[in-house]
């Protein structure tokens, strides 16, 4: 600009007050994925439902779902005829027992198909179970997933007899922290993995990468049945989580027919191991010998 016949710079104080403000502006958009008018609608839809249910719009502020361009009625439908009635129940999705599961899923996997598209083919889905038996849609949740409760107790309340066997002396470190069902299971899944046998071992392989081979020779065993064959997977009273406290009685479960020249040796008492030691599988004999 020119002042008294002289060319001068933009007052520099407030070009960076404008440099800031778009600076902010911009990085609430990146942080929220919205733009400024997506804000306005997502806040004035918000607001609404606030009216009535002032405890749920408050919890919901928190959540992960805010986190992003979803508003009350991306979930529960069109508000409209909710209001007009003042809130008549039936007049909105109310993600409830009296829905069917594939109703309430159906509008989970509106947005979640990604990771969940197989859900209603899989144990939970078949069970008749809602996405929101297991996490909650507007609380903040124990973490990113939303879940009403730790994973390993959410999981207890359905399955008492799995998790009572990691009370037992040889076990997966549940109680411990180190891993949780979640780590093997995948629950929006078909339960292919349901026994952990056969190729669906790899979910075992995954830690215990030793023995993963490829081996020259495979127990096959563990090659068509997988590692459940021998192993209890949650917990055994058994030393290595093995199905029988006897390596001999395991053994010959599925060998019964030893060669002649094993008599004398064969019996539940006999430690098949102590010269079979490779039975995960070799690469130097075909008997897994030392």
């Amino acid at each position: 600009m020119k002042k008294n016949g002289r060319t001068t710079l933009p007052n520099l104080r407030y070009l960076g007050l404008l440099g800031i403000a778009v600076f902010v502006v911009g990085l609430t958009g990146f942080i929220t994925g919205m733009t400024p008018v997506e804000n306005e609608k997502t806040a004035a839809g918000i607001e609404a439902c606030t009216e009535c249910h002032e405890d749920v719009a408050t919890a919901f502020k928190t959540s992960m779902h805010s986190v992003g361009k979803a508003v009350c009625t991306d979930c529960h439908g069109d508000a409209a005829k909710h209001i007009d009635t003042g809130g008549e129940k039936g007049t909105i999705l109310a993600f409830n027992i009296k829905n069917s599961a594939l109703q309430n899923a159906k509008q989970c996997l509106a947005c979640h198909q990604d990771t969940c598209v197989q859900y209603m083919s899989g144990p939970h889905g078949k069970a008749s179970m809602s996405c929101t038996d297991c996490h909650g849609i507007h609380k903040t949740g124990h973490n990113r997933a939303l879940l009403q409760a730790p994973a390993g107790k959410l999981c207890a309340g359905c399955h008492p007899d799995v998790m009572a066997q990691f009370n037992l002396n040889e076990r997966h470190r549940l109680k411990e922290g180190i891993l949780e069902c979640i780590t093997c299971h995948d629950p929006h899944k078909p339960g292919t993995r349901e026994r952990l046998g056969g190729f669906k071992q790899q979910e075992c392989l995954k830690c215990h990468t030793d023995k993963t081979g490829p081996f020259i020779f495979e127990h096959e065993a563990s090659a068509v049945e997988g590692c459940s064959i021998c192993h209890e997977v949650h917990g055994s009273p058994n030393r290595h989580l093995l199905k029988f406290q006897s390596v001999g009685e395991l053994c010959f479960s599925c060998h019964a027919g030893a060669p002649a020249w094993h008599k004398g040796l064969v019996s539940f008492d006999a430690n098949c191991a102590g010269c079979h030691s490779a039975v995960h599988g070799s690469n130097l004999d075909p008997l897994f010998l030392k």
